[in-house]
Parts: structure tokens; sequence; C-alpha cells
């Protein structure tokens, strides 16, 4: 009865703040708002507790989110995207290494912390992949927030800033390229219903079952958002997964975070800001250098080709880049190709990086 009193008091501390943060605006508020409300219960008072089953149950959950935000005109745009999700998806696995080994170089954080502090994925998910694998949590949450706020508040402008320079050194405007826009996540025109919530996450949890039985790295994420994929795509378009259950598996990774953070942790912060520094720095010069190669292989917008190289996730990006003046469903569908692959692929690659050192 005590343990189960003290998992409420972590979800009521978690979801309070969390809720504020949200109302605050402030990116992945609830996430965010749910790792302070727990750290601070944790800190306070030494209360903070999670079932092991919360971090499995959130897994499955972002899976049959991230799987179901696939539809089939995404998959119509495959075709259009592949030669520049190539090279894009390759720039950025180039620069999370480097920028991972610097880290490791450089601060007291292991190899398998570093890299992923420094993957491209999502602020949620990426920290459960962490948990998984058994890095250090905390502080990829950290440099995980720091990275997605720099993506969607101060790189946008850097963009822009860049392309004017641009067009006025070639003494012509920068005229982007303006498509109907797609809404990423959209759900084919279908309208969920509970037997097909219930019915999407039982194939997602078969999925994150599987996956785990497996024993690979990030397995449970991985495969559950596979199996949602592919089930809405081939066999059942009314898969869905809704927003509020998306909050409530980031109040629970928030909690199972905020509740493992002790005061040790809290001190060892300090040394974020150096790998925090060479985060921004690196995701500046992939951002730029990426887009003007995609804009001169493939000819997107000088703008559109930096917007494909940015760090921030498929959603944010279609309202950045709307309001920037660049509605290109090619551009949506490449970040969602790419926030896929890097949940899936990167920490495979970071497993067998590990072997050698």
């Amino acid at each position: 009865m005590v343990v189960w009193g003290k998992v409420l008091l972590t979800l009521l501390a978690g979801g309070c703040c969390g809720w504020l943060m949200l109302k605050k605006k402030v990116p992945a508020g609830i996430l965010v708002g749910a790792i302070c409300g727990s750290t601070l219960l944790n800190l306070c008072f030494g209360s903070a507790l999670m079932p092991a089953n919360a971090k499995l149950a959130a897994q499955i959950t972002t899976g049959a989110f991230l799987g179901c935000g696939i539809t089939r005109e995404d998959i119509r745009h495959l075709p259009q995207v592949a030669r520049p999700f190539a090279v894009v998806i390759g720039c950025f696995l180039a620069t999370n290494l480097l920028m991972g080994f610097l880290i490791w170089w450089t601060t007291p954080l292991d190899l398998l912390t570093s890299l992923l502090c420094s993957m491209p994925g999502g602020v949620s998910d990426t920290p459960l992949i962490a948990m998984d694998m058994g890095a250090d949590v905390p502080k990829v949450a950290v440099l995980q927030f720091v990275r997605m706020v720099f993506g969607i508040g101060a790189l946008p402008g850097i963009i822009v800033m860049i392309d004017r320079a641009d067009a006025r050194k070639n003494d012509r405007g920068a005229a982007p390229e303006r498509t109907a826009a797609s809404k990423p996540g959209s759900s084919d025109g279908h309208t969920g219903t509970a037997s097909s919530l219930l019915l999407t996450l039982a194939v997602s949890a078969a999925g994150g079952i599987f996956g785990r039985w497996l024993g690979i790295s990030a397995g449970t994420l991985t495969f559950s958002m596979i199996f949602a994929m592919l089930f809405k795509i081939g066999i059942y378009p009314r898969a869905h997964c809704p927003l509020w259950l998306r909050r409530i598996a980031q109040l629970l990774s928030g909690c199972c975070i905020g509740s493992s953070i002790a005061r040790e942790d809290v001190l060892e912060l300090r040394y974020l800001v150096l790998p925090a520094l060479l985060l921004m720095v690196g995701y500046i010069l992939n951002c730029v250098l990426t887009g003007r190669l995609v804009h001169r292989l493939f000819g997107l917008s000088n703008r559109e080709g930096m917007l494909s190289a940015s760090p921030a996730g498929a959603t944010e990006m279609a309202f950045i880049a709307a309001d920037m003046g660049v509605n290109s469903p090619n551009l949506i569908v490449l970040q969602i190709c790419r926030l896929i692959t890097v949940m899936a692929v990167f920490p495979q690659i970071f497993a067998l990086i590990l072997r050698f050192f």
C-alpha cells in the first residue's frame, strides 16, 4: 500500500508540473514538467517511485503514436525524397558520431551517454532508449531538451539569416516553393474509435514485447513503432493513437526519469554546459552544410534544404516551415523518415560501436 502511495504521489507531482509547463507552452511540456516534478519530490523527500512496467508502457504507447503518424500519402511521397533522405540521414549520422565522440573526449560522460545525447531523435523518445540501453538517462534528457529548444527556437532564425545573406550575395530573392502542405500524423480521413485504439495498442504491445524478447538495443520502442506502422498502412487504416495517450506516455516517461535522479546527478549537471555548446555548434554546421548540399544536388530551395537538416520534430517543422513560406509535403515526409530511421537504426549502430570501445 505504501509503495502504490508513493507511485500515485510521484504521478501527481509530475502531472501537476507537466500541466503547468503545458499551459506555459514549454516545448515537450508534459515530459519536462514530469521530470521536474518527480525530481523535486525525490530530492526533497526521497519518496519518488515508479514501477518497472511503467517504462514498458511508455515505450509501447510512444511506438504506437509514432507508427500511426505514418500515412499512405507519406508512403506515396517516398520515391521523391529517397535520394535527399539518404544524404540527410548520412550527414545526421556523421554529425551524431562526431558530436558524441567530442563530448566523450571532453567530459566525464561515458560513450553511450554521449552518443545518445547527440542523437537527433525525439526528446520524449530518446530518454526511453537511454533507459533501455543503460545510459545516464537524466543527462540524455537534459541535452535532448537543449537540442530541441535550440532546433525550434533559434535554428529557424539562423536559417532565415543565412538564406537572406545568400540571396543578397547572389543578387536575387529567395523563392521557396509553395505546394500543398500535408499534415503530419493525419489518419487518412478516418476517425478513431475506442475499439480501434485498443486494437492498435494491442498490436503495438505485441511488437514491443517481441522487440524486448529479441534483446536488441531499443527493441521495445522500435518494434512497437514498426508493428503499428505496418498495421495501419497495410491492414487497418483506422489504427490511431490520440494525443492525450501520447501525453500519458510522456508523463510516465518523465516520472521514470525524475524518480531515478539523485542529488549527485544534479551536481553533475555542471558538466553539461560544454556538451550543450558543442551540440548547438554542431547542428548549426550540419544544418547549413547539409542544406546547401541538398539544394545543389536535388534542386530544393535553399531554405527547404536547410529545414530538411533541422533536428526539430516533424510536427514542429511543419509549422515552422509554413511560417517561413516553405509549404512542401516532401519536407514533412523527409522529417518523418528521418525520425523513424534515427530511432530504429542509430541505437543499433551505437551498440556496434560500443563493442570496439
